[in-house]
């Protein structure tokens, strides 16, 4: 049995987007069209791939399989397109969809990839800013091909990779009197609690105000809203910015991760060296000076 590539590509484009009429959209057809295509591929296969809910969409364990079977597909023929074409590896096609939480992503892993897009032709880039608890949701689901954490995931079929360390510390506004209140950014974000937590200290009365972005923070300090924890090189030149010193260093160790079973492209594989031997550049920009 053949499986139809327009219903293969019907499917993938719903497991990624978690909306039909997006999907629809996407592939320039109805949303009728895209419904037919899935469930004649259903029937084809005998067994259902996607469930529709009051939460959206979801895929089967039959669903799951067939989205990595597709994934790496899409990914072969990219590479041996690529490869007939004669591509250097210096300037390959693919596709780059990578998410991190708000103070890695603009600040290390896009000026880390910068040199290697620029260098690429054809290459497709989605860049996304999440939440720490919603990246692991997007690898799994198929909505990117890498995320970044700041912690260690005891998961089975994702290849994990340090790219470096992390250093958190406490800042004041140096120009104007600071509030007692720690900027975070939601009511779910430990980080505070964490650091006072490393420095033995009391974490019972610490007063918290929710800026939602790591930029809005460090806006806020400057403006004398609050104090904040935050990563040590987003501040390394800011002249409105004071760090109270402590006796413990507090880090994190930070992660590339992606599925183990993934095929890589040429692309993808230059995407993890890039990343991992570049990175320290920005986390560390004090080795620059």
């Amino acid at each position: 049995m053949n499986l139809n590539k327009d219903r293969l590509q019907a499917f993938y484009q719903v497991a990624i987007d978690k909306n039909f009429h997006k999907a629809a959209d996407n592939l320039f057809i109805t949303q009728s069209a895209l419904s037919q295509r899935v469930m004649k591929l259903e029937q084809e296969i005998e067994a259902t791939l996607i469930i529709r809910g009051n939460n959206g969409i979801t895929l089967t364990s039959a669903g799951a399989f067939l989205f990595d079977y597709v994934r790496n597909i899409e990914s072969l023929e990219i590479e041996v397109l690529n490869r007939i074409a004669g591509y250097s590896r210096a300037n390959g096609h693919g596709n780059l969809r990578i998410a991190a939480y708000s103070s890695i992503l603009r600040s290390v892993v896009m000026p880390a990839l910068a040199p290697l897009i620029e260098s690429s032709n054809g290459v497709h880039v989605e860049f996304f800013s999440r939440e720490l608890r919603d990246l692991l949701p997007m690898l799994k689901s198929g909505e990117v091909d890498f995320i970044i954490l700041d912690h260690l995931l005891e998961q089975n079929k994702l290849v994990c990779r340090k790219i470096g360390e992390e250093s958190l510390i406490h800042i004041k506004s140096k120009r104007k009197r600071s509030k007692e209140a720690f900027l975070d950014h939601d009511s779910e974000d430990k980080t505070t609690f964490q650091f006072f937590k490393y420095q033995n200290l009391k974490q019972d009365n610490i007063q918290r105000r929710f800026y939602n972005d790591i930029y809005g923070i460090i806006d806020g300090v400057k403006l004398g809203a609050g104090q904040a924890i935050v990563s040590k090189h987003l501040i390394s030149n800011s002249d409105d910015i004071e760090v109270v010193p402590y006796n413990n260093k507090v880090s994190n160790t930070v992660y590339l991760y992606y599925h183990e079973h993934r095929f890589l492209t040429d692309f993808h594989q230059r995407i993890i060296k890039t990343i991992i031997e570049r990175s320290k550049i920005f986390l560390n920009p004090e080795i620059n000076k």
